[in-house]
């Protein structure tokens, strides 16, 4: 999947060897993410283009009062 678009906040859903999960995206590489993973019990803070399954994008209402999250899968 290409990252191009991945954001700082983002949510992601990751598979690294073998074990899916969620992770909100605090940094963004050439081809790496940083990530902070909503489990407490992962420790993997750092994940490569090809391990994220999925994207969802947050997106702000023009008065910044409400939040909505909107998938993409690639």
């Amino acid at each position: 999947m290409t990252l191009g678009a991945v954001k700082a906040g983002d949510i992601v859903l990751v598979d690294r060897k073998g074990r899916r999960f969620f992770a909100v995206v605090t940094a963004r590489r050439e081809r790496e993410l940083e990530v902070e993973p909503i489990d407490r019990r992962v420790t993997y803070h750092v994940v490569k283009a090809r391990e994220v399954i999925g994207i969802w994008h947050r997106s702000r209402a023009r008065t910044g009062r409400t939040v909505e999250i909107v998938r993409s899968v690639g």
